[in-house]
């Protein structure tokens, strides 16, 4: 029985240390309920899912958060300012712009409207106006234009974000 104690121990380090293999390593999760077994196994930029039926999904990379920004207009109207803001490029999702809005709107207490780009050539043009805008123009913002905030509280989606449902900031 001592031997068993001793050897043991020394038994699950060793497992456990062949099982910490870094060459290898990928997190394995196993959940198991009443009417289905699924495995979990977390890689570099997916998430892979085999459920017992031996079907397999894969979730993409979470969206980018909008880190900086650069106010490059401000249009004053007796309503507030309208700010034409440029975002780097990125792979945005609706959740990352409202909460790049809401943090907007707690600094910048007078904005009735913000027009949001990822793309300089594109914000420019879109200050222009419409009559005098190119075809190449009409066409970047098109692409480039992220969103608009209108009256201070309805979030419109533009361009390349357009998939994604309309709202009113706060509610």
């Amino acid at each position: 029985m001592k031997q068993l104690r001793m050897i043991l121990p020394i038994a699950l380090l060793t497992v456990t240390a062949v099982a910490c293999n870094s060459e290898e390593a990928a997190i394995t999760t196993t959940t198991a309920d009443a009417s289905q077994l699924t495995t979990t196994t977390t890689a570099d930029d997916a998430t892979s899912t085999t459920d017992d039926t031996g079907s397999t999904g894969t979730t993409a990379a979470p969206a980018d958060e909008i880190e900086s920004h650069e106010i490059i207009s401000r249009l004053s109207t007796e309503d507030g300012e309208t700010l034409y803001i440029l975002v780097p490029p990125g792979d945005y999702s609706d959740v990352s712009i409202e909460n790049f809005l809401g943090d907007l709107l707690e600094d910048e207490t007078a904005v009735a409207g913000v027009e949001v780009f990822d793309d300089r050539v594109a914000l420019d043009a879109a200050l222009k106006d419409e009559a005098d805008r190119t075809a190449d123009e009409l066409q970047a913002i098109e692409d480039h234009h992220l969103v608009s905030l209108i009256d201070g509280t309805e979030v419109q989606f533009q361009g390349p974000m357009s998939e994604f449902d309309d709202f009113i900031i706060g509610s």
